[in-house]
């Protein structure tokens, strides 16, 4: 046991906090309140929430140089500036240099920058794609981090490599006298592909995470890990992200921060957003928010985001502060879901299709603007949300829940996805049109 043990140093007093009291550091923050500079954040979400896509756009805000490019990322300041490593194997390279290239060029022209501007910026992350690598180029069986081999779980030959690669590339910019082409973070996309490892399994996600954290701490860079919420997380909708994403050992061991990235649903009030923008789908609202944090400062505001087709995002949240309203419209809609009145209501809107005869066949999409219209007019309405995706049919106070259950009543069959009508006549309701009279 050598001077430099940590049990030697226990015992010599080594670790009494001894200037506590008159300690002022400030916390390290790459993005201020949301990502720590060091360390390893997770990105939690269920599939196709569009973690990869807000990732690849804060990447580039981070890549970005000189006086055009952006001084915040959803509202919070950038402290760090430098390379970024993407390593995935869920996207083929191709695939992410093009959304990589859209985010670019549409940052630049919000900001006055150039096209030379844009390339330069796409020259400062770095894209390791697996699946695109040739056996000569990548002879590994997997891309796997982690492994299991002496007894114990530790990093893979690959992991190694990847050290290696940011040691050697951060050793000689800084030889070269070139410290802003420092790489200065990795997004791994994502555990579930990459770990090497079911993350259930909490011994292997506290080794990992331990060696991340230790490892970005050394490089003085962040990892931003993306993972998967947990399969029942569906029944949680309702409950707070820390009961959503509890269930997953990458969540309850060592990461600095856990942010949640979600469709936005029953817990927002998006009135005033479809009215603005109508047309919108249940997939184009993204909402991301800081469900765990260790580190002082960490900022707890909600965001919400609008999916854009070039790849990036427009940032509602100060344009729409009734979204989080603090009485959301989940609380106003369990109060008068599934009453008579609404019922009416709901038939009125179906019968508008063809009259309501049975065997009509209305799409999801059709009822969901048909309803955005009405619910102008009808108060009883904006009790429950446009949501009408069948996935959200045991969501509270919205319209998919409504629906299932005029179904489970046998009015309407939802069986095949699309609203086939059965018989609606049993209940007594009122035209909407004539209602509004």
């Amino acid at each position: 046991m050598t001077e430099e043990s940590w049990t030697v140093r226990a015992r010599n007093g080594g670790y009494r906090a001894l200037n506590a009291a008159s300690y002022d550091r400030k916390m390290d923050y790459a993005v201020e309140g949301l990502m720590p500079a060091t360390g390893a954040t997770i990105w939690f979400g269920a599939g196709s929430t569009g973690k990869t896509q807000l990732l690849l756009w804060l990447a580039a805000h981070i890549a970005a140089t000189g006086d055009k490019a952006p001084r915040q990322w959803l509202g919070a300041d950038v402290h760090v500036r430098g390379h970024v490593l993407v390593l995935t194997a869920e996207d083929l390279r191709e695939h992410l240099l093009q959304r990589i290239g859209m985010i670019a060029k549409r940052m630049m022209e919000e900001t006055g920058g150039t096209r030379e501007d844009a390339d330069a910026l796409c020259r400062r992350i770095h894209v390791m794609a697996f699946l695109s690598m040739e056996a000569a180029e990548f002879s590994e069986p997997n891309p796997c981090l982690f492994e299991h081999g002496s007894g114990r779980w530790g990093p893979s030959a690959v992991l190694k490599g990847v050290e290696a690669f940011l040691d050697d590339w951060n050793r000689q910019v800084m030889e070269d006298g070139r410290p802003e082409d420092r790489i200065v973070g990795v997004i791994l996309d994502s555990a579930v592909s990459m770990a090497g490892f079911e993350l259930a399994n909490s011994e292997a996600t506290t080794n990992f995470l331990f060696y991340m954290n230790r490892l970005s701490r050394r490089q003085k860079m962040f990892w931003a890990v993306i993972g998967h919420t947990p399969k029942d997380a569906a029944r949680k909708a309702d409950d707070a992200a820390i009961e959503r994403l509890r269930g997953s050992a990458m969540w309850s061991t060592t990461p600095r921060t856990v942010i949640e990235v979600r469709l936005a649903g029953a817990a927002e009030d998006l009135t005033a957003v479809h009215a603005a923008h109508p047309g919108l789908s249940d997939r184009d609202l993204v909402i991301v928010e800081v469900a765990k944090a260790n580190s002082l400062g960490a900022d707890l505001k909600p965001r919400a985001l609008l999916r854009r087709q070039d790849a990036a995002y427009d940032d509602l949240t100060a344009d729409f502060p009734s979204i989080f309203s603090t009485t959301p419209q989940t609380q106003r809609a369990k109060a008068t879901a599934h009453t008579p009145e609404l019922r009416r209501a709901v038939v009125s809107l179906l019968t508008s299709f063809d009259d309501g005869k049975p065997g009509t066949i209305i799409e999801r999409e059709a009822l969901r603007t048909a309803f955005i219209t009405a619910r102008s007019s009808h108060p009883i309405l904006t009790t429950i949300t446009d949501i009408v995706d069948g996935s959200a049919a045991k969501t509270p106070g919205t319209l998919a829940k409504e629906l299932a259950a005029m179904s489970k009543d046998r009015l309407i069959n939802t069986a095949r996805g699309d609203i086939r009508i059965v018989n609606l006549h049993p209940v007594d309701a009122t035209p909407l049109a004539e209602a509004a009279e």
